[in-house]
């Protein structure tokens, strides 16, 4: 999926991947098992994983507002949970070798 705009899908299963660029207010349901969904260059993404697609890998580059909603675990009377992914990634020289971690903001 390249260039679209407040694009929303339904995805049932994908047998290898889900590619999204440059594609703003973008939305997925992913009912099913797809293995990877690759983001780059994505603004305000909403991603809703089911209780088959929670082994999902999700790669991101230069993306923002990004969200993955996690579905309640079953049997539960639980709401969905929304994760954010996070935008900025610390790096620094320790001991010789680049770390590199995210950087986290409590309020």
């Amino acid at each position: 999926i390249d260039n679209c705009n407040g694009l929303s899908i339904i995805v049932d299963s994908l047998v290898s991947s889900l590619d999204v660029i440059k594609s703003p207010k973008f939305a997925v349901q992913i009912d099913g098992t797809v293995p990877t969904l690759l983001l780059d260059q994505v603004d305000g993404a909403t991603i809703y994983l089911g209780l088959q697609s929670l082994n999902t890998e999700v790669f991101s580059s230069k993306c923002t507002g990004l969200n993955i909603m996690l579905p309640p675990k079953e049997g539960s009377d639980d709401d969905t949970k929304e994760c954010p992914v996070p935008e900025q990634i610390r790096s620094y020289i320790k001991n010789g070798s680049l770390v590199s971690e995210i950087v986290e903001h409590a309020g």
